[in-house]
């Protein structure tokens, strides 16, 4: 090589007896390439043959020959004086260094040998530290070019459950789901599909049916015991908590959930306040998604509430937007179902409480008394902080306890296992707004039905019957059978009695076949 015509391409020539001192990256840069192909000796170089140099305005080094190099330093061509993967980058937004941050020292080959399309490339998440690989890396380019967050590619914790659903994750079993809830992928199947174990939200004790991560996000991971009645949601249980915290500690006033007028119909929350001798009634009712079908009964009860002088307001459920009520304006419309929002309605419906109280005509102390309560409440209003209080709240007092009525032993001992011994102080004779698990002592069936319906099947049968759908002979298959065989003995010449007594069926029940059989 004649060394007058290359001598001040010197300065970019990479030494491989030097490579500690360019702080060159081992997955950015192809340091064994270097080593292996650029000799110690500059003056040894051929002009034609691909060497290593530091590219003039980036630094980084890429493969190219003295004759390429000097060529296109003559040109004074911005674009070909940067590294191949520095190009790739101008006018993009992104920076190498940016790129650098994100490119993992996991991958097989150097950044510097990555083909924007044709290599499978490893990121690693600046916010999580976890490595996601991907087969271009085009497709992350592409996004960060926007200005996008590389948080959006990340398939590590930054896309785990645990980040997804923060609330979550001190509800997560891990011991049971034997992973990390930050190491599962927040993708459909882990989400919607797969179940998982949680932890009960109000007891911290391990719940034993798993649950979808989307469900247990919506309803909130609780155990049968503290698990919500139906028909009785949250807000409602909320409302009801912040009332009876501020008003229960005044005689005068008595304050009910689900007050029942007409037999079924009732009022959410019912507050009778008594105020010299006469009584003054304020009520809440907390409308679901399920009132979109109610409209004419919710009118009727607004009606109700005007022709009884009950002020009434209602909580509208944000499903219920569109469904207006005719000359009705006491309104709270929700915006979400998020539940932070409560502490706004609550205390709007404090507030409101409060402007009612004010014209009545109350005794001055006993006004201000009572409204100082309610301003308290109003400044301590947090459904978040007082959720476990909340759900323990409506638990049955007072009323008679199944396991407690030695007559029903029969129907007590049928409970699943596990439920009477979580729920045998808990459940009443009268329960009947969550179905129970049941196993037939005799034939060992499981169903599920309401306490109330199984006691009161119990009660009114003259055998005593379990409840059991296939012993009571709703199961359809034995039902058919057993009918065959009525018809047959009574073709043969049996009696009514006689085939009753044969098939173990109430006389009753055989007459009922039989008017059928000989309808033909």
């Amino acid at each position: 090589m004649n060394k007058n015509h290359y001598h001040t391409l010197q300065k970019f020539y990479i030494y491989p007896q030097y490579i500690g001192i360019y702080k060159f990256k081992k997955h950015l840069h192809d340091i064994e390439g270097i080593l292996n192909t650029n000799p110690e000796d500059f003056s040894t170089l051929n002009p034609k043959t691909y060497y290593f140099f530091k590219m003039p305005l980036c630094g980084h080094p890429q493969k190219i020959s003295l004759v390429e190099l000097r060529k296109r330093i003559e040109t004074n061509d911005p674009l070909k004086l940067y590294c191949r993967i520095c190009k790739w980058l101008i006018n993009s937004g992104i920076t190498y260094e940016q790129l650098a941050k994100l490119y993992s020292v996991n991958n097989e080959r150097p950044l510097s040998d990555v083909h924007y399309r044709h290599h499978p490339v490893i990121f690693t998440c600046p916010d999580c530290g976890d490595d996601t690989p991907y087969k271009e890396m085009r497709w992350v380019l592409d996004h960060l070019k926007k200005g996008g967050s590389f948080k959006k590619h990340c398939k590590g914790k930054c896309n785990s459950v645990g980040m997804k659903y923060s609330a979550l994750v001190p509800l997560w079993d891990k011991k049971r789901n034997k992973i990390s809830i930050f190491a599962v992928p927040a993708n459909d199947d882990n989400l919607y599909h797969r179940k998982w174990y949680f932890l009960c939200a109000v007891c911290d004790k391990p719940i034993d049916t798993p649950t979808t991560v989307y469900n247990a996000a919506i309803n909130i991971p609780r155990c049968i015991r503290h698990k919500i009645k139906s028909g009785t949601s949250f807000a409602e249980m909320a409302i009801f908590f912040s009332f009876a915290r501020c008003l229960s500690a005044f005689p005068y006033i008595e304050l009910n959930h689900r007050y029942k007028y007409y037999r079924h119909r009732e009022f959410d929350i019912f507050v009778n306040v008594t105020c010299h001798d006469s009584h003054h009634f304020f009520a809440v009712e907390v409308d679901g998604i399920h009132h979109r079908n109610t409209a004419d009964k919710d009118e009727e009860k607004n009606q109700y509430a005007a022709k009884n002088m009950i002020h009434l307001e209602r909580v509208r459920d944000v499903e219920l937007a569109n469904v207006n009520l005719e000359n009705f304006n006491n309104l709270i419309q929700r915006k979400s179902r998020d539940k932070t929002e409560l502490n706004q309605i609550i205390t709007e419906l404090l507030n409101r409480f409060l402007r009612w109280l004010s014209t009545l005509n109350m005794e001055k102390e006993q006004f201000q008394e009572l409204k100082a309560a309610i301003i308290e409440e109003i400044q301590h209003v947090d459904v978040i902080r007082d959720e476990k209080a909340i759900w323990k709240q409506l638990n049955h007092l007072g009323k008679k306890l199944l396991k407690d009525d030695p007559k029903l032993k029969p129907i007590f001992e049928q409970l699943r296992e596990d439920v009477r011994r979580e729920l045998g102080d808990f459940i009443t004779v009268t329960e009947q707004d969550i179905k129970r698990p049941f196993v037939c002592s005799k034939c060992g069936n499981t169903w599920e039905q309401y306490v109330k319906a199984v006691v009161a099947n119990f009660r009114n049968s003259k055998r005593k019957a379990t409840g059991c759908p296939t012993c009571a002979n709703k199961n359809k298959e034995l039902n058919a059978k057993l009918k065959k065989e009525a018809f047959a003995l009574r073709k043969a010449g049996f009696t009514q009695k006689k085939i009753a007594e044969t098939l173990g069926k109430h006389p009753t029940t055989i007459s009922s076949w039989l008017k059928k059989f000989e309808a033909f």
